[in-house]
């Protein structure tokens, strides 16, 4: 159990939740499955799967947890064929087209009917409190998914302010000075993935995988009036990533010198193993942001 993106949340400084009281209300709004007429549903699961008894893994100040939800999967291209058949069947037995708002009617009434037939598609989202930092933290490379889990954390315990970090020229500004610089602040080197954003009128985008930040055509950029979005980057050569200009963490990878401290023959259960990925990684995750927001100050 790795985080492969990491959502920021800032929750207040007074914000507490002890693992009993989280585990009892969100094993109070459970997952359920998919009705026959229901296109999803969501609620909360085990992060430790279908036959685990906890809803919430506690490890220190972090606070283990997981969304799951179900969507019925009802291709458009399945339900248009379906729709086009009906309406040339009612056409050649009236003589007469079939209006717009008689086809709306049709569609409604075939997605009713083929709803029950639809495959149920599963999805779960790992997330996490971290106490030391007063942040959520959601693994999701969209916002909108992270503002879901959140949406349903509210419904979960009544209220919670979780506010997310929006794109700031500030944070672009930083990232687009150090390509000018050559380097980034001490503990971080360049990764080889960068997205460039024009800020003029035009507003072009320029996406670049496995490059050298620093060749010529890079610098042409810049001075054309492009900044950086998203900067690919290495944390003290423990966690490579690529950071955006919301201070969203993304493509987050544990190099060979954190994983190298797991001791995979003392793991006799895949439980025990969820607790020890996640214990390394909620420190290791919790020193990147600390380094971030040493550079970028939270409001």
């Amino acid at each position: 159990m790795w985080f492969k993106n990491a959502r920021l949340f800032q929750l207040e400084e007074n914000f507490t939740m002890a693992a009993e009281v989280l585990d009892t209300a969100l094993r109070s709004n459970p997952l359920s499955p998919c009705g026959p007429q229901q296109l999803a549903s969501a609620g909360w699961v085990s992060p430790f799967g279908d036959d685990g008894q906890l809803f919430v893994l506690q490890s220190g100040q972090a606070q283990l947890f997981c969304l799951g939800e179900e969507e019925k999967i009802l291709p458009p291209a399945v339900v248009n064929h379906q729709l086009e058949t009906k309406v040339n069947a009612i056409r050649q037995e009236t003589g007469s087209p079939v209006g717009r708002q008689h086809k709306a009617e049709l569609k409604q009434q075939l997605v009713f009917d083929l709803l029950p037939q639809a495959f149920v598609k599963p999805k779960r989202t790992l997330a996490y409190f971290d106490h030391v930092l007063h942040m959520l933290v959601v693994d999701s490379a969209s916002q909108n998914q992270a503002e879901r889990l959140v949406t349903h954390l509210r419904d979960a315990l009544g209220s919670i302010k979780a506010m997310p970090f929006g794109e700031s020229s500030a944070v672009a500004g930083l990232m687009t000075s150090w390509l000018h610089q050559e380097h980034p602040p001490a503990g971080l080197s360049f990764g080889h993935e960068i997205v460039l954003e024009d800020t003029n009128e035009n507003g072009g985008v320029i996406r670049a995988r496995k490059v050298d930040f620093l060749v010529d055509d890079m610098r042409t950029h810049l001075e054309n009036g492009y900044t950086v979005k998203e900067m690919g980057l290495v944390y003290n050569d423990r966690i490579e990533f690529v950071l955006g200009n919301d201070l969203s963490v993304r493509k987050i990878k544990m190099t060979d010198v954190v994983l190298d401290q797991l001791d995979h023959t003392a793991m006799e259960s895949e439980a025990q193993m969820l607790d020890t990925h996640f214990t390394l990684m909620s420190l290791e995750l919790r020193d990147l942001f600390q380094a971030l927001f040493a550079i970028f100050p939270r409001s």
